[in-house]
């Protein structure tokens, strides 16, 4: 109430701004599952004006949400239609190409559904998003089998291709630290700008080895593109997806019976590939183990520098999620939202439409940071086993 009462006593320019709008638009929002015309409208105003707006995208999403778990499609549709699909940066495309598809089927427009889920997969194959859009046609699933399904020693080199030719060669010539540096001299105090600099900037944190700053940097990268920049899309999903630890998360894998890409999705979220980085809560390495977890995993206390040793930290790791997915009867939805939210809680979300309608029942999680990691964990399990890049 405090902020909803700030913003009203904002200048009137300021009030009349896509962010300002948006929130005021979601506190009008009244509770129950019938019709909100008076919503609808005024946030179909907000989406074509400010099509480009994080605030407008984000409200969006948030009232689409709604909309598909009340079963109102012809509102969901009309909302998810409001911004075109080439406005919108890849992950949003993606997300709203899915949700498109989902809802023709509902209405039962099945040609077309099936119509739209193809050209997702051609634009955008890999995520959450490709996974969904490929079980929904039949063409391929999750391999949680052990595999192998990553080649071993799978070389991520590639050409920095900066147009700047001082840093093209120190990379070529694998003198990272030195094209790290020419970089950071030449930009300054400036902070890197647009999809472009962004995705520069992350891969060579990444030839430095600083991971942690580098995949917040080719994330927001990837929001800041366009449908135009596909050269760039392809590069970013490379960057996005490398294989870091190969030996010991190969070697867990085989120990735990599961697919390396699972350890890899699981990491990759969990840690952004940091070995020692801890949470506030006391999780550590690079599959975040609790230490009572990774005690009762192991039969006894198991110190914190061990756990931050990449090969320990991976094969505890494994052991949790194939206990998870034993628990589950091989559910990865369930396993890997019991590997965030703990499986006594995600118990009580178990209900039919799991089986239905997964992707619907991932929106329903209650818990907005779990909703997000199943994704996020699926989609880069999906990305990896299928070594997909975007079409053009």
């Amino acid at each position: 109430p405090a902020a909803a009462a700030a913003l009203a006593r904002l200048p009137p320019r300021w009030r009349d701004s896509a962010p300002v709008l948006a929130r005021r638009i979601l506190e009008a929002e009244p509770e129950g599952e019938g019709p909100h015309p008076a919503t609808d409208a005024a946030a179909l105003a907000l989406l074509r004006r400010w099509p480009l707006d994080p605030a407008s995208r984000t409200l969006q999403w948030d009232l689409v949400r709604e909309r598909l778990l009340a079963g109102r499609w012809s509102a969901a549709m009309t909302l998810l239609e409001a911004i075109p699909t080439d406005q919108l940066p890849p992950p949003l495309a993606a997300r709203q190409g899915f949700w498109i598809g989902f809802v023709q089927q509902q209405l039962g427009e099945q040609a077309a559904a099936r119509a739209t889920w193809e050209a997702l997969l051609r634009r955008h194959p890999g995520g959450y998003y490709g996974w969904r859009a490929a079980v929904r046609l039949g063409q391929g699933d999750l391999q949680l089998d052990a595999g192998p399904h990553t080649p071993a020693g799978r070389s991520d080199w590639r050409p920095l291709a900066s147009g700047d030719g001082t840093l093209d060669r120190l990379w070529r010539l694998d003198q990272r630290t030195e094209a790290w540096e020419t970089w950071r001299h030449r930009r300054g105090r400036r902070l890197p700008e647009g999809g472009r600099e962004l995705l520069l900037e992350g891969r060579l944190r990444q030839g430095v080895g600083d991971d942690w700053t580098a995949f917040g940097l080719l994330e927001q990268a990837s929001l800041k593109l366009d449908g135009n920049q596909c050269a760039l899309e392809r590069e970013l999903e490379r960057s996005l997806h490398p294989l870091r630890f190969e030996a010991a998360f190969r070697a867990a894998a085989t120990q735990a019976g599961l697919p390396m890409e699972l350890l890899l999705g699981v990491a990759k979220q969990e840690s952004r590939f940091t070995p020692a980085v801890r949470s506030p809560v006391g999780a550590t390495g690079l599959m975040q183990l609790m230490p009572a977890t990774a005690a009762e995993l192991a039969g006894g206390p198991v110190p914190a520098t061990v756990l931050e040793e990449p090969a320990a930290n991976a094969s505890l790791g494994g052991r949790y999620l194939a206990q998870m997915l034993r628990q589950w009867d091989g559910d990865p939805l369930l396993a890997v939202a019991s590997y965030n939210a703990g499986p006594g809680a995600v118990a009580g979300w178990v209900k039919p439409q799991l089986r239905s309608d997964p992707e619907l029942w991932v929106e329903a999680i209650p818990y907005p940071e779990t909703r997000l990691y199943v994704k996020k964990v699926l989609g880069n399990v999906w990305s990896y086993q299928q070594g997909s890049e975007p079409g053009c």
